[in-house]
Parts: structure tokens; sequence; C-alpha cells
């Protein structure tokens, strides 16, 4: 699985979201996709939280991880 979306493709990203969502629920804001840091960030860590690497991903997650 190609986590961080290389090619920037939408339907690539909505299949994670929805995969993410399934398992989760949405636990974090959607506000955070529309800044294309935060959103690249938010992409890696539901990419984790899909393959069992971390659990739900929160705001505070993703801009906590401003250094990555």
């Amino acid at each position: 699985m190609n986590v961080e979306l290389e090619d920037g493709s939408e339907a690539g990203l909505l299949m994670l979201i929805q995969q993410y969502a399934g398992k989760f629920g949405i636990t974090f804001s959607s506000n955070l996709m529309d800044d294309p840091v935060t959103r690249s960030r938010l992409t890696r860590l539901m990419g984790e939280a899909v393959m069992g690497r971390r659990g739900a991903v929160t705001d505070e997650d993703v801009l906590s991880n401003a250094n990555d």
C-alpha cells in the first residue's frame, strides 16, 4: 500500500479514508485535509493505522508530528 500517495491520486486517498473510517470512524478534523502538509501527515498516519502499526489518528497526532 502506498500510504504517501505520491501520484496525488484522489481515488487512492478516498479509498484510504474509507478503509480508515470503516475501522476507526472519523477521529480527526476534516479541515486538516485542506493544508497539503497536514494532509500528507494525516495520510501517512491513516495508512499506518489501517495497517495496524498504530491506533486511531487525532488532530493532536497530526499537529504534533510537524517535524516529521
